[in-house]
């Protein structure tokens, strides 16, 4: 019977990343398995947006690695992953703005170089743009994108190079117990592998299979509908990124030059029973909503061209922020998924935290005690600063 010392489920870019830093910290073999292909879940739906507007010390810490690891991966690693920095504006208005001044006071005292910019100063930089006297932005210059699938096929393949091995096209459907020990996996045609330590890494698929070890975590996933227009020629559009509190808008430019468009607030109703199985288009009504609201922002696209849209998956919790850490009552597996919409802003430096507490490493800005699964029974959920969870 074939034994690793990590088995990652999942191939997503969670799963690439930590198969990625695991391989290359010499903590020892690596087996990620993955059910179909490499960003077949959330990860090939994702925006992909990198930012490093965050609440606290260790969200903002983290995702200032990140956004520094991805800057470099073409370099290091001489693959393209489409790494673009376009700038992004957070949008609010006065009843808001004590949350974003303090954000951003925090976010330079780290050395983030997000600024404060008046209607004044918004409407420069986003010369078509509609915005009221009492709105103000938060504008952070290094923000970005990547291209979600050319990146997790380009850090799983640097895995392999590192080391780690992946199979595609097996899924797991259980678990090897022995007691309150995990000590491997179950696939779907019967077959075992062992392993001293497994690592649940499946995004929307991750509470079925805690469900089979005996776990419940409250891992939801979910169905955010995203829209996609074209930007009317002609007009005046910086193509930056923006997250809109005012409207409760976020939209952003792609590489194909199409503007994806999605909903701020997450529709909790909206829950995904069966990932493998669910509607991933949208309503004419969607799209009408966020031509709606977009054109309140940029008036010229009231009648842009739609390409249609889509219907992703999150996998959220109740503080919108990730569970990481070792399974509670169970030795021999890790949890690392809910991450409600930041997993590819936080993936590098998640990864390198984890390698560091199962493995070998520094953690960087990495915080156990702040993403442990057992926090809503220990009373002490995250805090976010405004009244969209998937901001942080």
């Amino acid at each position: 019977m074939t034994h690793s010392d990590y088995i990652i489920v999942g191939g997503g870019i969670m799963g690439a990343m930590l198969a990625l830093e695991l391989a290359e910290s010499s903590s020892g073999s690596v087996l990620l398995l993955e059910k179909s292909f490499p960003g077949a879940g959330s990860t090939g739906k994702s925006g992909a947006i990198l930012r490093q507007h965050y609440s606290h010390e260790v969200t903002i810490g983290m995702a200032r690695e990140s956004l520094q690891w991805y800057s470099e991966f073409e370099q290091r690693y001489g693959t393209d992953i489409a790494f673009h920095r376009p700038g992004m504006a957070f949008i609010c208005t006065e009843s808001d703005r004590s949350n974003l001044e303090r954000n951003v006071k925090l976010q330079q005292s780290m050395g983030v170089g997000t600024k404060i910019l008046d209607a004044s100063q918004l409407r420069d930089l986003e010369p078509g743009g509609s915005f009221a006297d009492d709105e103000c932005a938060a504008f952070e210059s290094e923000a970005g994108n990547v291209h979600p699938v050319k990146t997790v096929h380009a850090v799983l393949d640097a895995a392999r190079r590192a080391g780690a091995e992946a199979r595609l096209g097996c899924r797991v459907t259980d678990f090897l117990r022995d007691g309150d020990r995990i000590h491997g996996v179950k696939l779907e045609d019967g077959s075992t592998l062992q392993a001293s330590m497994v690592i649940v890494a499946a995004g929307p698929w991750a509470g079925q299979l805690l469900e089979e070890a005996g776990v419940s975590l409250p891992l939801t996933a979910l169905r955010p509908e995203q829209s996609f227009f074209d930007p009317p020629a002609k007009a005046k559009e910086s193509r930056l990124i923006y997250g809109d509190l005012t409207h409760g808008l976020y939209w952003k430019p792609e590489l194909a030059g199409w503007t994806r468009v999605g909903f701020l607030d997450m529709n909790l109703d909206a829950v995904v029973e069966n990932p493998d199985h669910y509607d991933e288009g949208v309503s004419e009504e969607f799209i009408h909503a966020c031509r709606g609201r977009l054109s309140k922002r940029l008036p010229h696209y009231a009648h842009a061209a739609s390409w249609g849209g889509m219907g992703a998956l999150y996998t959220v919790t109740p503080d919108s922020h990730p569970l990481i850490g070792p399974v509670p009552g169970l030795e021999g597996m890790w949890i690392v998924s809910g991450f409600s919409g930041h997993g590819f802003k936080l993936s590098p430096s998640v990864a390198r935290g984890v390698s560091s507490m199962i493995g070998q490493g520094s953690a960087g800005h990495f915080d156990s005690d702040f993403f442990a699964p057992d926090r809503f029974s220990r009373g002490t959920p995250i805090e976010a600063s405004y009244g969209y969870g998937i901001l942080g």
